[in-house]
């Protein structure tokens, strides 16, 4: 591959990132709203299907975001693996975890994530 093309790899990547990362973020801050840890098993699909029950907090119009907010991610994520291949969007969701979790060590909103899942 040439320089050239590396480039636009990387950008084309970075463009992803960014998107997954600001959403991802997003994500966390609306679960804090709602008071729950995102990544717990099976809290996805319940958010998906609609139940607000997983939430220690109510509130609809924060639960109506978050679970949006989802949507928009699995979403995003189906399409960068049509484009750039399943193990480069799993790198990309790497590093997405890994700056949440920095994020989360240094005291930051992103404490709803657990360590080791998003």
């Amino acid at each position: 591959m040439s320089q050239t093309e590396e480039e636009g790899a990387e950008l084309k990547h970075s463009k992803w990132g960014r998107q997954i990362d600001a959403i991802v973020h997003e994500l966390s801050e609306l679960a804090i709203a709602c008071d729950i840890e995102l990544g717990r098993p099976g809290l996805a699909e319940r958010i998906l299907k609609n139940d607000d029950s997983v939430c220690g907090r109510k509130d609809p119009e924060v639960f109506r975001q978050m679970r949006q907010h989802l949507i928009a991610l699995f979403t995003l994520e189906e399409r960068a693996i049509e484009q750039l291949g399943p193990e480069d969007t799993r790198d990309i969701l790497d590093q997405v975890r890994a700056s949440v979790i920095a994020l989360r060590k240094a005291g930051s909103p992103g404490h709803s994530l657990p360590s080791d899942e998003l």
